[in-house]
């Protein structure tokens, strides 16, 4: 479908109590760390529902997502470097269990300012939520992040909310973790301004 959202995969059992944490890796400055912050305040105010709020963890141990930075982008896909990679774990259901953030400092020895770094932040962290790319530009989950925004749209909350149904959505259904109800490998349609 045109303007649309890939929907990548759901969260299981660490969801169920409506919170997902984080970990920020201390190998990272000030800034580093307030860009995610800044990230992750942006997702948490943007999704204004009850039953899904981030929140950081000062040990690794019992995060669910773990975000850490490299000097330079090790991943060349299609003949570029990356700015960020999610990698994410599954349990023997196919549910997310776990997902780790690479962010990278610098390409091709152009350093990123922090609000680059945020932005490169808000789109992992798109990924470790649920989603996938974005067939279009100007969004957030943009493959390349000059493509995107820096904004975190109705349509990338919309598009959480329909990966992680069983526990985000509003139904009558009795859907739960063992009938979780969302779509893998379908997308969320977006409207999008003609502007674009």
């Amino acid at each position: 479908e045109d303007n649309s959202i890939h929907l990548c995969c759901a969260w299981g059992n660490n969801l169920g109590d409506g919170t997902l944490t984080y970990y920020i890796d201390h190998d990272s400055s000030y800034e580093e760390q307030e860009a995610i912050h800044s990230a992750v305040e942006e997702w948490d105010s943007n999704i204004k529902i009850d039953f899904l709020k981030l929140e950081g963890l000062s040990s690794e141990k019992n995060s669910d997502i773990r975000i850490k930075f490299q000097d330079e982008s090790e991943k060349i896909t299609e003949g570029e470097e990356i700015a960020g990679q999610t990698v994410t774990t599954f349990d023997q259901y196919g549910f997310l269990e776990s997902a780790e953030i690479t962010i990278s400092r610098s390409i091709e020895a152009y350093e990123f300012e922090t609000p680059t770094i945020e932005q490169i932040a808000k789109h992992e962290i798109g990924h470790a939520l649920g989603l996938g790319h974005a067939n279009f530009e100007g969004n957030l989950m943009a493959e390349r992040i000059n493509d995107g925004t820096d904004t975190v749209s109705d349509c990338e909350i919309k598009a959480v909310i329909e990966a992680n149904y069983w526990k985000l959505g509003e139904n009558d259904v009795d859907i739960g973790i063992s009938n979780p109800g969302y779509r893998l490998g379908e997308s969320t349609t977006c409207d999008v301004d003609e502007d674009w």
